[in-house]
């Protein structure tokens, strides 16, 4: 018999580790035993430490008495069983080992060690060594992949500010055109655009937008600071201001160079110079002679000087100089009708004269008769308002031309711009300056080039034969900025940018406006949409903030039919119609004009005019986010419709279509109730919509799937007596019968159907052409009495 006795946990214990220490006992004698046979000599403090090791394992192993005292096995750590095993498994006897260290009789225990811990230290080193240079390695490489990143982006985005003209892209070895993409916009546009509909109109914005601009453009960088310089002067709102704006550029203009000129070639005048120094030392230097002004000359020409450079307090002075001025009669009324003529000018900018004495046109006429040098004779023909012709005045400028013109036009219109003479000067001015070419106004070297035009900085050795701003510049003088904006577009296409911060800049001051009645007003907005249009949705966002709120909306109405209006743009559309708002209704509550309601009404008038115009796809979405539900099965009904169908149309645009009617046919199905929809409209657009897939299966060789989507939906009803449809599924009705008949004609060859369901579609069908005239092809008449004799 078998007695069971109750399980004790501490017996089973105590016999588990009695056993263990017995077992290791006899582990530890059979290595005291292989240490004992080796030669005395060879014994070490590891022997030594067996041995105790192995005496002190034999006193527990017979004065055992607690069960406890020591873990089983199963209870010990992981690290005591591997350093168990590793003892047991250790042994001294010799081993054969290709090293040199454990061959060698030689090389004790210690020294075996030794060399094993050597060898871990050097592999850990040199582990540690690999593990820094790949980490180097790995550092160098993604420090050197982003610097490349980084300065590949900013090399495009200067190619792309040189324009498509540049010589510079012939460094690009692709032989692409970086220009044509335009998808990145110049970084200075977006501080433009804050700083116009943020800051008052002043000459600090005026002066923050100029320096801006000008280093968008780093080819015509010293150019466009002048022209910005011009047309700081002339943001005016009437026509007086802006002629007046650009006497005062030329007037400032020149003296700035008769400074320049005298710094350059003399040395310091001491102090600072008045007026009447620095015309002095720009006489001397010009004449060569120390003794400036020493006969009538001299004099005339430090009068010219002084007009052409606005100094009305020291025309004013000159006739009082001792000297040669002394025998000048003329000079006195001269000088005196001149700084007038500047104070009319500039009634605001200059002092009111006193001292000036009232001389009549006699006088003029008899300094007139006198013999005189040339810039007498200038200044005589400016005061008595008729021309002059500047090749007889010695180093004459265009720049001296228009000052004369311009000043002529505010003689002989006298200093109103309301009155026609006005008008009509400065239309005869503007005319005769654009009837010159570009090239009228370059200075053209021995070489036939332009003489550092277009010199790109930082790219030495390349100097390409670009055009200076001249022809801009003598535009922007005579108030032509239409035609100046129009021939900076023309002559790069890097200067694209800058022209539309001029345009906004001109619009924001009123100038624009002033000049409307001299040309037709610049289309400002058609301008910014047509330069935004080259970048994507999110930019063009950013750049119609700068229009007013009736333009905005238009230009939205042209983003959203343009072919951008993606996800991020409109939101997200999920599969139970629900809308996430996107960048653009987002913008607009940031804006501030309006809020959700805004954005549905502008989506409902540009999904109207895309169905007008044709843009099924963009007309679906839109109307469905103007919330016009109704409209969208209208369309979708449309669509249906449509020859690309039958004509067997496999391109892309198709087949967007096709998925985009599947998607919202998906989510009109879900939410009949919640939009509303008439029960009958609908189902014209799902009879529509099953024939349209019924013509697809049977296209794509799917019969069967072809006849159950026949079936369900009753494409021609023929179990009924009439057949009662909308015009739109009528017009598709032989369409269905010859894809129906070809349908059935598979089944019959393939043996797919038996005889008698066969016979009796048949006969439905035949009821049904029977009931309704249907006007069929040859072919399927054809096809229908092949299928009735296989009946």
């Amino acid at each position: 018999s078998i007695h069971l006795y109750p399980y004790d946990p501490a017996m089973a214990v105590a016999v588990d580790v009695q056993t263990e220490g017995l077992r290791q006992l006899e582990r530890a004698e059979r290595l005291v035993e292989l240490g004992s046979s080796g030669p005395r000599n060879r014994r070490t403090a590891v022997h030594k430490s067996l041995e105790q090791l192995f005496g002190e394992a034999r006193a527990r192993s017979q004065g055992y008495s607690s069960a406890f005292s020591s873990l089983p096995r199963l209870l010990q750590s992981p690290q005591a069983q591997r350093l168990e095993r590793d003892v047991a498994d250790f042994t001294l006897a010799p081993q054969a080992s290709t090293k040199q260290e454990d061959a060698d009789p030689s090389v004790g225990l210690q020294e075996f060690f030794g060399f094993r811990h050597e060898r871990v230290i050097v592999e850990a080193v040199e582990e540690s060594y690999r593990d820094c240079l790949r980490c180097c390695e790995r550092h160098s490489f993604d420090r050197l992949q982003a610097d490349w990143e980084e300065a590949k982006g900013q090399f495009l985005q200067n190619l792309q500010r040189l324009g498509e003209n540049s010589a510079v892209l012939a460094l690009c070895s692709d032989g692409s055109t970086v220009g044509a993409q335009a998808a990145i916009p110049p970084l200075q546009d977006a501080p433009i655009i804050d700083a116009l509909l943020s800051e008052p109109m002043s000459p600090q914005l005026v002066q923050k937008i100029a320096h801006l601009s000008s280093a968008s453009c780093p080819a015509y960088q010293a150019e466009l600071r002048e022209c910005w310089n011009i047309l700081g002067q002339e943001l005016n709102m009437t026509l007086q201001s802006i002629t007046a704006g650009a006497i005062k550029y030329l007037q400032t203009r020149f003296f700035e160079e008769v400074k320049g000129f005298v710094y350059n070639h003399t040395e310091a005048l001491g102090g600072i110079p008045d007026a009447w120094s620095m015309v002095k030392a720009h006489g001397r230097l010009k004449f060569q002679t120390a003794s400036f002004p020493s006969n009538v000359t001299h004099v005339w020409y430090a009068a010219y000087v002084a007009a052409r450079a606005g100094l009305s307090q020291l025309l004013l002075q000159l006739p009082e100089v001792p000297g040669p001025a002394e025998r000048c009669a003329m000079l006195r009324p001269v000088c005196h009708l001149l700084a007038r003529r500047m104070q009319a000018v500039q009634p605001g900018e200059i002092a009111p004269l006193s001292g000036v004495s009232q001389i009549d046109s006699a006088d003029l006429l008899r300094a007139d008769v006198e013999e005189s040098s040339g810039f007498q004779d200038v200044l005589v023909s400016l005061l008595l308002g008729r021309g002059f012709a500047f090749g007889k005045l010695p180093e004459g400028t265009v720049e001296d031309w228009l000052w004369y013109r311009l000043h002529l036009v505010h003689l002989l219109g006298q200093d109103d711009d309301q009155s026609p003479d006005f008008k009509n000067h400065l239309e005869k001015l503007r005319n005769q300056a654009a009837s010159l070419g570009p090239s009228h106004f370059e200075n053209i070297d021995a070489d036939g080039r332009v003489p550092g035009a277009g010199v790109i900085p930082g790219v030495p050795g390349v100097a390409p034969a670009m055009q200076t701003l001249n022809s801009v510049k003598v535009l922007l003088l005579t108030a032509q900025f239409g035609r100046a904006l129009q021939q900076l577009q023309l002559q790069d296409r890097s200067l694209r940018g800058v022209a539309l911060h001029m345009a906004l800049l001109l619009r924001r001051a009123g100038t624009l406006e002033a000049i409307k009645v001299l040309e037709a007003p610049m289309d400002v907005s058609a301008f910014l949409c047509d330069y935004a249009s080259n970048f994507a949705a999110r930019e063009q966002l950013q750049y119609f903030r700068a229009l007013e709120v009736s333009e905005r909306v238009q230009a939205l109405q042209r983003l959203l039919l343009s072919g951008a209006a993606g996800d991020e743009l409109l939101g997200y559309i999920d599969p139970n119609g629900r809308h996430r708002p996107g960048l653009l209704e987002q913008s607009l509550q940031e804006d501030g004009m309006g809020d959700r309601s805004e954005f549905v009404e502008l989506c409902s008038k540009a999904g109207r005019q895309a169905c007008e115009q044709g843009q099924y796809r963009e007309a679906i979405r839109l109307l469905h986010l103007g919330r016009c539900y109704s409209e969208v099965l209208q369309v979708l009904c449309r669509c249906l419709c449509l020859p690309i169908w039958r004509e067997g149309h496999d391109n892309n645009e198709a087949m967007s279509l096709a998925q985009d009617i599947q998607r919202f046919f998906d989510i009109y199905e879900r939410n009949l109730d919640r939009y509303a929809l008439s029960s009958q409209v609908w189902a014209v657009a799902r009879k529509l919509y099953a024939t349209r897939m019924f013509h697809s299966f049977c296209d794509r060789g799917e019969p069967e799937n072809a006849l159950d989507i026949f079936d369900r939906e009753q494409l021609l009803a023929l179990g009924t007596e009439s057949a009662e449809a909308s015009e739109e599924i009528w017009a598709e009705y032989p369409r269905i019968v010859a894809d129906y008949i070809r349908v059935l004609s598979h089944a019959a060859a393939r043996g797919a159907m038996a005889n008698y369901a066969l016979h009796e579609r048949l006969r439905q069908l035949q009821c049904f052409l029977a009931r309704n005239r249907l006007v069929l092809d040859q072919e399927t008449h054809a096809a229908l009495a092949k299928l009735g004799l296989c009946c």
